[in-house]
């Protein structure tokens, strides 16, 4: 439905302003008119259909701006505020809408306030954006509707999403400073072998000298870099674009995700990060009241690997069966031991939530620590690889000087 912006008068003769949906601009003064809202001014928001060839390469470029979550998860705190203050929920999305400053998020909740007043439910409005609200956001707040709940389960939500991007901001700030370094050498050495080293060998090539095999190398790969970058360049982004098509398929993102758990160093750290992401998202799920085989399912995707997903699945399949859900998870051997056997005694204890919550912060602190040790072999590796490329250099250049100076002796 089209979305239109108004500036208007209220009942009291004050200027206001806002967004409504509605099939027309007749159907929106309708609408307004009947809020006691006088339109002196309507125009419709446009926001999919795109005439030239400019606004549509415009239009894909701001597809890949997405709204900060850390902004969604501090409108989903705002709303749970307002919906624990026994507020209309219509009232409490009017507040939130006139307190949202992102102009992007605060169209889509206008969109969502119209349907909510077209009789839908809140998760059914909010399931329309799934670029800003997950289907967990959407089951959460289905489960919070149902059980009426709403302003707990919207809490949680905020909560949930807070640790997540707590997780994902050390993880980044952990690692600029390795990317960084590794940026700058690579700078370095481009620039080196482009513009400095041409020069320096261009002394020997107007000798009659046997130059060594280093030497030799080294001239090759300069000579390379200046005639043949362009070409190097094209085939590093052919190369790039082809594996990138191939793991967006079915078959190459199997492969690749199994890589992802079994790649040295790396492949620990991302199955520990993983099962920290699962066992959060289900641990809150199973909180909301969300039944464990319909939780297993919504939490899956949460995973971002398919072959642990692939263990999810078969998991909720002999859940749904009747066994129980440690047992399935251990065959699958997907799972460390710690974790089964907190899920077990969550089981038996009835406070499998608790335990999933447990589990969870137990491999974030995994994850951080393995973080700061990841990046304390990767530091000095950068260092050590430059340093050899350095010495490489310098040795072949320098082999050459030592036989012309022992010729002349």
């Amino acid at each position: 439905m089209p979305l239109f912006e108004y500036k208007a008068l209220n009942k009291k003769g004050r200027k206001v302003s806002g967004m409504v949906t509605a099939d027309g601009p007749a159907s929106a003064r309708l609408k307004l008119s009947q809020e006691t809202i006088f339109p002196m001014e309507i125009r419709e928001v446009k926001t999919s259909v795109k005439k030239s060839i400019a606004d549509s390469f415009v239009y894909r470029l701001k597809r890949f701006h997405r709204i900060n979550p850390a902004v969604v998860s501090t409108s989903m705190r705002q709303l749970a505020t307002l919906v624990s203050s026994s507020l209309p929920l219509i009232d409490c999305l009017n507040a939130l809408i006139e307190q949202t400053e992102t102009p992007q998020l605060k169209k889509i909740f206008t969109q969502i306030r119209e349907k909510v007043v077209e009789g839908s439910p809140l998760s059914v409005a909010m399931a329309e954006h799934p670029a800003i609200f997950s289907h967990i956001y959407v089951s959460m707040v289905k489960a919070g509707e149902t059980s009426g709940a709403l302003d707990i389960i919207l809490k949680r939500l905020a909560d949930f999403t807070e640790k997540r991007l707590k997780l994902s901001k050390k993880i980044e700030a952990a690692m600029t400073y390795p990317i960084f370094l590794l940026m700058i050498s690579t700078v370095i050495l481009i620039f080196l072998m482009s513009f400095v080293m041409p020069k320096v060998i261009g002394i020997f090539r107007g000798m009659e000298l046997v130059l060594p095999w280093s030497t030799r190398m080294l001239i090759w790969f300069t000579d390379g870099m200046k005639n043949y970058w362009w070409l190097g360049c094209l085939v590093m982004i052919a190369l790039g674009a082809g594996i990138y098509s191939w793991i967006k398929t079915e078959q190459g993102g199997r492969v690749w995700d199994r890589i992802r758990l079994r790649f040295p160093l790396f492949g620990r750290l991302h199955h520990k990060t993983v099962i920290a992401r699962f066992t959060r998202t289900l641990s809150i799920l199973l909180k909301s009241g969300i039944p464990l085989v319909e939780a297993l399912n919504t939490a899956k995707p949460s995973m971002d690997n398919r072959i642990m997903e692939d263990a999810i699945s078969d998991t909720a399949r002999l859940v749904g069966e009747g066994e129980n859900f440690a047992t399935p998870l251990k065959k699958s051997g997907m799972f460390p031991p710690m974790v089964i056997q907190l899920i077990r005694a969550g089981e038996q204890s009835g406070e499998l939530e608790e335990m999933l919550a447990k589990a969870a912060d137990v491999y974030d602190d995994d994850v951080e620590s393995a973080i700061v040790s990841l990046t304390s072999i990767i530091e000095p590796a950068i260092i050590l690889l430059m340093g050899v490329v350095v010495g490489f250099i310098v040795i072949a250049i320098l082999l050459p000087i030592f036989d012309m100076t022992s010729g002349i002796r």
